[in-house]
């Protein structure tokens, strides 16, 4: 396992994220910094970085700097977005910052940013058909795709801090009367569903600062009991609502709101009107909110095709391939192929169970130790999953139960403004088989499935002759239990000169 750290820089703000990278190069976040520099502020008039907000980049880069020094973290991808790509000076900035800080900052274009940035984001949720927006400090970036191929591109000036410089007084409020010109300026500047090519499927997607706070807001004015952002989903009306309460507030109001930091209160009411304005002309009923986006992106990329991101060389294949690969997480484990493949074909499970099932078994099943129930959800929900909420609560409680059977009443009630009764059907299957897997895969035994008599029979292939027989049998009552079926068993042992059996009926 290697350390590699990522740092974005961008208009109002700059963010380092270090990431534990694994041998096949799946990875992990485990630390977070921002600083709000707003190391754009001033750049409309001059064109130029000012001297003030260089000096608080350069401050926070040289934070930035001690703590990967003190981690030992050898590989760094500084990236650079709008206010450096757009300065006059910019050369010498990036030299100035090179010469302080030992940083070299990679600015990405225009095109390079939506895409990096579309790239994290979409690799981390289930949707292959998106309009994908990333709202920052000085742009906003428009990627359309459809079935994972990309059909559009836009780069907006219609960034938090850019719009607040234009349009608010010198206490950070906006007017009535700017309000309604900022109003107006986003909305034709936004293109129409044809300019972006949208198909009719396509869900909003969107990742950026302001979006998470009106997320997190949300959670905390409807009393949500999940502490996550990942995949929140937020109705057209709600944003309109937030958006409008925002607009009519100044930037100390804001800050007094838990939910939401100085630095973005000082922004966020340009950035939700934008987003108010994107879902409204574009009429989209629902956005996802992603927690990945371009630093995920930039890393995902950088190990996949090293060579190209070193020279610059991304290109849109490689973007839509990356998303495609980011789907093999979704692969049941070989010795679980068969029966999966049995009881989907039989209508004994959904697609989407199986989904689940897969997200179990890859990503929470045996990772854990289940002691302490409080701790073990944290840490199952704590995954950024493809997976909405609901359907992630059913992989972490399907565990649970396989575990802590009569855990499940008090623990499913926590969330019933999420769950559906019927989960509780889907959560007692999955826990079946998770244990069958874990049975399965830790006796490197394979297995045959048929429908025989209205009956599942099974036929097990023990690899050694020490096959858990009495543990074998108890998974398969849970199994028979949970699908209301029964099941029969041949367990036979090979040897070098005969052949066992020992047949079952349950």
């Amino acid at each position: 396992m290697q350390k590699i750290s990522v740092i974005d820089l961008g208009s109002n703000s700059v963010k380092l994220v270090n990431f534990n990278v694994n041998p096949d190069n799946s990875y992990q976040a485990y630390q977070h910094e921002a600083v709000t520099v707003k190391l754009g502020e001033g750049i409309t008039e001059t064109g130029n970085l000012k001297e003030i907000p260089i000096r608080r980049t350069i401050d926070a880069l040289k934070l930035f700097r001690d703590i990967i020094n003190v981690q030992s973290i050898k590989h760094v991808l500084p990236v650079a977005t709008s206010a450096v790509r757009e300065a006059a000076n910019r050369d010498d900035f990036l030299k100035q910052v090179h010469f302080e800080t030992g940083f070299r900052f990679r600015v990405l274009s225009e095109e390079e940013e939506a895409l990096y940035s579309h790239a994290g984001a979409i690799r981390a949720l289930r949707l292959p058909s998106v309009l994908f927006f990333d709202i920052g400090g000085g742009s906003l970036e428009l990627v359309s795709s459809d079935r994972f191929k990309i059909k559009k591109i836009i780069s907006l000036p219609l960034g938090t801090l850019r719009l607040m410089q234009e349009f608010s007084d010198g206490s950070g409020a906006i007017s009535e009367k700017n309000l309604a010109k900022m109003k107006s300026h986003i909305w034709d500047m936004i293109p129409s569903r044809k300019d972006m090519q949208l198909a009719n499927d396509c869900v909003l997607v969107g990742v950026g600062g302001t979006l998470r706070s009106m997320a997190k807001y949300h959670q905390d004015i409807t009393n949500y009991p999940l502490n996550k952002i990942h995949n929140y989903r937020l109705s057209a009306k709600s944003v309109h609502l937030i958006s409008s309460k925002f607009a009519l507030l100044k930037p100390e109001k804001i800050t007094k709101i838990s939910s939401i930091s100085n630095g973005r209160a000082e922004t966020i009411a340009a950035g939700s009107c934008v987003i108010d304005s994107l879902m409204n002309k574009l009429k989209f009923e629902q956005i996802v909110v992603s927690a990945q986006g371009l630093r995920e992106g930039t890393l995902s990329l950088s190990l996949e095709y090293p060579k190209e991101f070193s020279v610059g060389r991304i290109e849109q294949e490689h973007i839509q391939n990356s998303i495609r690969y980011s789907y093999e997480s979704d692969v049941i484990p070989q010795h679980m192929e068969d029966i999966v493949r049995f009881l989907i074909s039989s209508n004994m499970i959904t697609e989407q169970e199986r989904l689940i099932l897969a997200h179990s078994l890859r990503h929470i099943s045996g990772s854990y130790m289940l002691q302490n129930i409080t701790n073990f959800l944290s840490f199952g929900m704590d995954v950024d999953s493809k997976l909405d909420h609901r359907d992630q609560l059913v992989s972490v409680l399907s565990t649970i139960y396989s575990k802590k059977k009569k855990r499940l009443d008090k623990i499913f009630d926590r969330f019933d403004s999420i769950l559906q009764q019927s989960d509780k059907k889907s959560i007692k299957k999955i826990a079946s088989l998770i244990l069958l897997s874990e049975v399965l895969g830790k006796s490197e035994t394979r297995m045959k499935t048929k429908m025989l008599d209205n009956a599942i029979s099974m036929k097990i292939y023990p690899v050694t002759s020490s096959f858990p027989n009495i543990l074998f049998k108890d998974v398969c009552e849970k199994i028979s239990d949970a699908f209301d079926i029964d099941i029969s068993y041949s367990i036979i042992h090979n040897s070098k000169y005969s052949t066992s059996q020992t047949v079952q009926s349950l």
